[in-house]
């Protein structure tokens, strides 16, 4: 049986997504979603706002976030700057995860300055202040790419990945990411759930994908994701990890909404079931 009652990824402003926990909240339920969870890129500011829109509109919330992981594969096909796991806590979050994760949220900024600093040496004039502006909880590179978009240095959010601050771009910089292990071990330990986000962005067999995800001990798989081929999930389903599901909605035209995201239940993690 398939479900569309399920969505397990959104974004809010808190990181990249363009609206508040509570609007991301009534779109997915005006598409019918019934199980729902934020999960903004290595922040959880967003929690209380999203439980309490969710507890008046009758959807459950599963409380969620998506922890940048350094790269555990590399891929002849693809090169990913980092791989990204959701971490869920259907029961409660450990105050010992959030002192972690804030460690993690934290390390974003200097990374930011640092590629501030880099458009400034190229002649592009760009304050933090500016970045900051756009970021609730987690500064990303989105927000930076706003601020070029609203200068007039590049036309879309697209351009300004592309040609200055994307993988491998001149004003990108990096910072230290936990490996995969590191956080499901910390995810596990406060009670969460672990699963594999959007996985055919890393660039490797299924197989090999498979032995990492049970050597690291990570919970599921996210085999419905929006940039998934009807094959692709099957082949996912067909090792016989539980999935999740997500539609990865940040908000923007391409991905405006939470929800109209198919599942098949039997294969859906327990605790995920509508």
């Amino acid at each position: 049986m398939w479900t569309e009652a399920v969505d397990l990824h959104s974004h809010s402003h808190h990181s990249d997504g363009l609206f508040s926990p509570a609007e991301m909240a009534k779109r997915a339920f005006q598409n019918g979603v019934k199980v729902w969870s934020l999960t903004d890129h290595d922040t959880i500011a967003g929690w209380d706002e999203a439980e309490v829109t969710c507890n008046k509109l009758g959807i459950r919330f599963v409380p969620g976030v998506e922890i940048t992981c350094e790269v555990e594969i590399i891929s002849e096909e693809k090169n990913p700057s980092s791989w990204h796991l959701l971490a869920y806590f259907p029961e409660e979050c450990n105050p010992e995860f959030e002192k972690w994760l804030n460690n993690q949220k934290n390390a974003r900024i200097p990374r930011m300055k640092a590629m501030i600093a880099a458009l400034n040496e190229m002649g592009i004039n760009v304050k933090f202040d500016e970045v900051n502006h756009h970021a609730e909880g987690s500064i990303g590179r989105p927000h930076l790419a706003r601020v070029l978009v609203e200068k007039g240095i590049v036309t879309s959010v697209s351009e300004a990945f592309e040609t200055l601050i994307g993988d491998e771009c001149p004003a990108y910089r990096s910072r230290p990411l936990p490996s995969i292990s590191e956080a499901a071990k910390i995810v596990h330990s406060c009670g969460g759930i672990t699963s594999l986000a959007h996985p055919k962005y890393y660039g490797i067999s299924i197989q090999k994908l498979v032995n990492c995800l049970i050597e690291n001990k990570i919970d599921c798989v996210e085999a419905f994701h929006s940039s998934h081929s009807e094959k692709y999930r099957y082949d996912l389903i067909k090792t016989g990890l539980p999935v999740t599901v997500g539609g990865d909605s940040h908000g923007t035209e391409n991905r405006p909404s939470p929800g109209r995201a198919l599942v098949i239940i039997k294969h859906l993690h327990p605790q995920f079931h509508p």
